[in-house]
């Protein structure tokens, strides 16, 4: 790895680092939109049983997305320091945590699979594709456990380009044998949605292994020699690790049980919803890009004492990211109908979808803004306030929640607001915080 220069923040120095970061949560997109198409296509019972089994995977997983939020933000602030050799040995080190921690979620997803989360599910048909489902599923934790501290050595390295080549084999490995296990295309043998769960396996380990590969070719020396951080070295991460696991298991938790109270009101409702989950994708899409692009930036800019230049180089991330909203998003408004009619082919479900996407697209236009003020005090070092921010936010929504599908049902449209309130409540505490102007200074190790 060559020797870091000081942080670019230039617009197209920005695109350069996040670009790389969203192309490769699009093309994961279209693996969530696919696994949706061909399960959609099964029937009912499919999408809703799989999506719920891919929340709990996807909530148990934020485990691994905070440690390795820590892991790239003491990367970006060794590299932003000069220290080089201490951003790689943290690396190292977060690779065998990382390989601790998938361990330990597939043993904690078993646990709870023997039927303490079916007794969960109302309907018997959702449950007999949930359990099955989730049985295979729980064998991705390593394998995608071990990725995500690959994705942190290069976001916080500032070279993000090789996270476009391993999303995008993933994806396409993905999509390939999505096509061939849920449905038999090109002569291979249908297994239902089981498939789904295979495919999602597969891909996922090869990419783990492209991972490995590609940086023994880019970056030789991370691996060697292998090294783990001192006593002090892993403290420091720790102290960042812990709050960001719990505020990401907490949102996504939030997330999943809010998937379970909709399945209360309904099998359209919930389909509706696994729906809109996959179309909120195309925020977060652009999003995920630049809040992990904030992360390195808040983080290297102070490693480099360069506290001048934050305010300047956020608001150009601010512009960056809502206008990659309006991008992507503008289907929403502009042609929702077309949008709904590729999984909905009755005026009932369409028009649900319809409504659905009108209320999300103002949720992810707060998201473009709150998410970074978020990101921001995440790189700053402060992760227990951001804890503290979220935690205040998921109680709100999970009492609106509550409120709207299991004390007084609502149509699916207005259950979805809930995130209008989730999003600026976010901001809300974000913007207390952050006012006060000490952020700049909380994390100075």
């Amino acid at each position: 790895m060559k020797a870091s220069r000081p942080l670019q923040i230039d617009f197209a120095s920005l695109l350069r680092v996040a670009l790389p970061i969203s192309l490769g949560a699009l093309v994961q997109f279209f693996v969530f939109l696919t696994d949706n198409f061909f399960l959609a296509r099964l029937s009912e019972s499919a999408i809703n049983g799989a999506g719920n089994a891919g929340l709990v995977y996807l909530t148990l997983q934020m485990l691994s997305f905070g440690s390795a939020a820590a892991l790239q933000i003491v990367i970006a602030r060794r590299i932003g320091e000069g220290r080089r050799d201490l951003a790689l040995q943290t690396f190292r080190s977060g690779v065998g945590i990382h390989l601790a921690i998938g361990i330990s979620l597939m043993l904690i997803a078993n646990l709870l699979n023997q039927g303490i989360l079916g007794m969960t599910i109302a309907s018997e048909a959702i449950r007999a594709v949930f359990e099955p489902f989730l049985t295979i599923r729980i064998w991705g934790f390593i394998p995608f456990s071990i990725i995500l501290a690959f994705n942190a050595l290069y976001t916080g390295t500032v070279r993000t380009w090789p996270l476009l080549i391993i999303s995008g084999t993933t994806a396409v490995v993905n999509i390939i044998l999505d096509a061939g296990w849920v449905e038999g295309w090109w002569g291979m043998t249908a297994i239902g949605a089981n498939g789904a769960a295979w495919a999602s396996l597969v891909a996922e380990s090869l990419g783990c292994g492209l991972a490995i590969l590609l940086t023994a070719l880019i970056i030789p020396d991370a691996f060697r020699p292998w090294t783990w951080l001192e006593r002090t070295g892993l403290k420091a991460w720790w102290k960042l690790a812990f709050p960001l696991m719990g505020q990401f298991i907490t949102m996504i938790a939030t997330w999943t049980a809010f998937f379970f109270f909709v399945e209360k009101v309904g099998g359209l409702e919930l389909k509706v919803s696994h729906i809109t989950r996959n179309m909120f994708m195309m925020g977060f899409v652009v999003v995920q890009g630049m809040e992990q692009t904030t992360r390195t930036y808040v983080s290297g800019l102070i490693g480099e004492n360069r506290r001048h230049d934050l305010h300047l180089t956020l608001r150009r991330i601010f512009i960056l990211n809502l206008s990659g909203i309006l991008l992507f998003c503008h289907g929403f408004v502009l042609y929702p109908q077309w949008l709904a009619s590729a999984f909905f082919d009755n005026l009932e479900g369409t028009y649900a979808m319809v409504r659905t996407l009108h209320v999300i697209f103002i949720a992810i236009t707060i998201y473009s803004l709150t998410g970074i003020m978020l990101a921001t005090i995440q790189g700053a070092g402060a992760t227990g306030v951001a804890f503290r921010v979220e935690f205040i936010a998921v109680a709100i929504y999970m009492l609106i929640a509550a409120a709207l599908t299991l004390w007084w049902p609502q149509p699916i449209w207005i259950i979805w607001r809930v995130e209008w309130v989730y999003f600026s409540s976010i901001g809300l505490g974000s913007w207390i915080y952050l006012r006060r102007g000490t952020w700049m200074n909380a994390q100075k190790s």
